[in-house]
């Protein structure tokens, strides 16, 4: 398997942990994925970033190459492929050169919520360490909340679960990512038997405050 490069929208942006996770990557740029937008869905006090499909909307991202080893520790922190799947991308370049490469994704099913302080810390020191327009971030942020908050009062009894769906296959985002509505049905119930990853609580990323797999 030889190097590839690599999509970061999230945690990953941030280059202290990625010099600690995968030793081996080298930034290659910063750009946009278009079409999509940034949000924070998982739990209700833990959320992780991810990105979904939506008309009119940008995403700044940084691109890495990565080298196998770095894969197969994303793939560990990720919780891949039971809770992250993979998807190749278009990415813009700042430069003006176009590329194709791997980006994780959560199930788009998964409920809007509010990222932990140390998450969202990271995340925009990532911004910060690329040059991106935390604004963006911002704006994910007020759009998440707003979403989660008018989850909440319509329904009330809504529990909203921390494990993540097992079930997503590629060909089912395929499908969803065609139907894609990002009004669908809140009260949806998702489950997960999966057995949870051990954390590494020597990692200078973890924190106690509830993040177990902490989004790109």
């Amino acid at each position: 398997m030889s190097k590839r490069l690599y999509v970061a929208y999230g945690s990953n942006l941030n280059v202290s942990q990625m010099a600690y996770r995968c030793p081996t990557a080298k930034l290659y740029g910063t750009g946009v994925i278009e079409d999509y937008a940034l949000q924070f869905k998982g739990s209700s006090e833990s959320a992780f970033a991810t990105i979904a499909p939506k008309n009119g909307s940008s995403v700044p991202v940084a691109v890495w190459e990565i080298q196998p080893g770095d894969e197969k520790s994303l793939d560990r922190y990720e919780g891949y492929p039971s809770h992250y799947f993979k998807k190749n991308v278009a990415v813009q370049l700042d430069n003006g050169q176009e590329v194709n490469a791997m980006v994780y994704i959560m199930n788009l099913k998964m409920n809007f919520g509010m990222p932990s302080t140390h998450y969202y810390r990271t995340v925009h020191q990532g911004y910060m360490d690329c040059g991106l327009d935390t604004d963006v971030l911002a704006e994910a942020l007020k759009d998440s909340a707003q979403k989660f908050y008018t989850s909440a009062v319509r329904f009330p009894s809504y529990q909203i679960r921390m494990n993540f769906p097992s079930n997503t296959s590629h060909d089912e985002y395929e499908s969803e990512e065609e139907d894609y509505d990002e009004d669908y049905d809140e009260e949806e119930e998702m489950c997960c038997d999966d057995e949870e990853e051990e954390l590494d609580e020597s990692d200078p990323f973890y924190s106690s405050d509830g993040m177990q797999w902490r989004g790109m």
